[in-house]
């Protein structure tokens, strides 16, 4: 096993601890309404505009659009986005956010946030600093990657 295999399985290990022990709000939250991270993708997504058409939220998501038809059926019974006709074109689908659909994205964002805290609240602020901008070259690494997976 090379040094990165090891290094990457340590990294494993950690995310799964982390994942593990962040199974509190929001987890649970989302088990209660039947949502998975896909569903809190999907409501990020939609965050961003006043309306999406279905065929450009599948292309975002990477995925056909008779699984993100079944995907905003869940949200729409949940009250957590809008589904309406395109008033020029019946054949378009448009989704947008309710007002519950930001309030949830506001709870996950919060629990989320408070998570963070907690991981950073071990470390000093010069090793906060020094973690972060190792994250950050990280993620910069990953994005360059040829490789990178949609």
């Amino acid at each position: 096993m090379t040094e990165y295999s090891k290094h990457a399985h340590r990294l494993l290990q950690l995310f799964d601890q982390m994942r593990d022990r962040r199974l509190g709000t929001m987890v649970s939250r989302l088990s209660e309404l039947n949502l998975s991270l896909t569903h809190v993708r999907a409501l990020r997504l939609l965050r961003t505009t006043e309306a999406m058409a279905m065929k450009d939220l599948a292309e975002q998501l990477y995925l056909t659009p008779p699984s993100v038809t079944a995907l905003t059926r869940r949200l729409v019974q949940t009250g957590l986005i809008r589904r309406e006709a395109h008033a020029e074109d019946s054949r378009v689908a448009l989704l947008s956010l309710t007002s519950a659909g930001h309030d949830l994205l506001r709870e996950i964002s919060r629990d989320q946030l408070g998570q963070m805290e907690l991981l950073l609240h071990g470390l000093t602020p010069d090793e906060q600093e020094q973690f972060l901008d190792l994250m950050e070259r990280a993620v910069r690494a990953i994005l360059a990657s040829p490789e990178r997976a949609p």
